[in-house]
């Protein structure tokens, strides 16, 4: 069941007694949500948000997972401790009685938590860096060049025959540009860094400390080789990488509930290696079962573990 698009058709995608636990589970979070909060589905899971993801809950095999974040199960531990938890969920078991008057609680517990919650804008967290963004937003609108500008991972990039070419931020340290295809340019004025030695293959950056130091001849040069770059077809190819056997308290997990198994299956062998590691890597069996807990709301989303860090 992939195909709903609100928690209704969510819901109504069970059977009997599965659909009326998620009937009342929706009943409770609703009433104790705030009355201007929204419903949505994220992670593939029906979601209350206000100001935030408030909370998540998805039905599985033989219980309810409620997935509250991490406050919330350390708030209410001793009221939890007769259910499994992990970091940020909650099982309940189906054939348990509902904890009504705790999943409230909850609720309300994290709405408290996000009542004043405010997302600082671009402009904000990075105001020193203003000067520097004004900069090449204004190079971008008065220069002619054959890119296009598409909003993408919540910033500008601008492309070239659906190529991505250049884009830009602002750190702690520094501004930079990235050139998608940098590993390809020429490199005239000695400037372009690798930001993740080892790992990053085709992305370059040029940093500034100071909008002074930006000469737009020279980026105009940088961004004008980089699109004959993708005229040229030059481009590094994904390598694939091989699937890892699953074992262990994956595979425990995997062989107890046919979604996730169908789900982790359907992953890239890349994710479905990234995510055995992740398991494999923990050395306490409570913390084994923590992973794997916080990985399958991701793992029936289709996402990937660093999916996050790569946009």
């Amino acid at each position: 069941m992939s195909d709903f698009t609100n928690i209704a058709e969510y819901i109504e995608g069970f059977e009997d007694n599965q659909k009326q636990y998620l009937r009342d589970v929706y009943s409770i979070i609703k009433q104790a949500a705030p009355q201007d909060s929204k419903e949505t589905i994220n992670y593939k899971m029906p979601t209350f948000r206000y100001n935030g993801n408030l909370i998540h809950f998805a039905m599985f095999k033989n219980h309810l997972g409620l997935y509250p974040g991490t406050a919330a199960i350390n708030h209410f531990e001793p009221e939890l401790k007769p259910f499994k938890t992990s970091k940020g969920a909650v099982q309940f078991p189906l054939d348990s009685p509902l904890p009504e008057k705790l999943i409230s609680d909850i609720v309300r517990f994290n709405a408290e938590l996000l009542k004043e919650k405010k997302y600082p804008s671009w402009e904000h967290k990075n105001s020193k860096w203003n000067e520097c963004q004004e900069f090449m937003s204004d190079l971008m609108s008065r220069t002619k060049t054959p890119l296009k500008k598409e909003i993408k991972w919540g910033t500008d990039v601008y492309t070239f025959n659906g190529k991505n070419i250049i884009g830009w931020g602002g750190f702690k340290e520094f501004f930079s540009l990235w050139f998608y295809n940098g590993v390809f340019l020429e490199d005239k004025l000695n400037v372009l860094v690798t930001a993740s030695e080892g790992k990053t293959k085709s992305l370059r950056q040029w940093r500034f400390t100071d909008v002074r130091d930006m000469k737009e001849k020279d980026i105009l040069a940088y961004i004008e080789e980089s699109v004959q770059t993708v005229r040229d077809g030059k481009e590094i190819k994904p390598t694939k990488t091989p699937a890892k056997e699953v074992s262990g308290i994956l595979k425990e997990y995997m062989d107890k509930d046919k979604k996730f198994h169908e789900s982790y299956y359907q992953l890239t062998p890349g994710k479905q290696k990234e995510y055995a590691e992740y398991i494999e890597e923990a050395k306490q069996e409570k913390t084994k079962i923590s992973r794997v807990e916080k990985i399958i709301p991701l793992v029936l989303a289709g996402k990937g573990l660093h999916d996050k860090y790569k946009k």
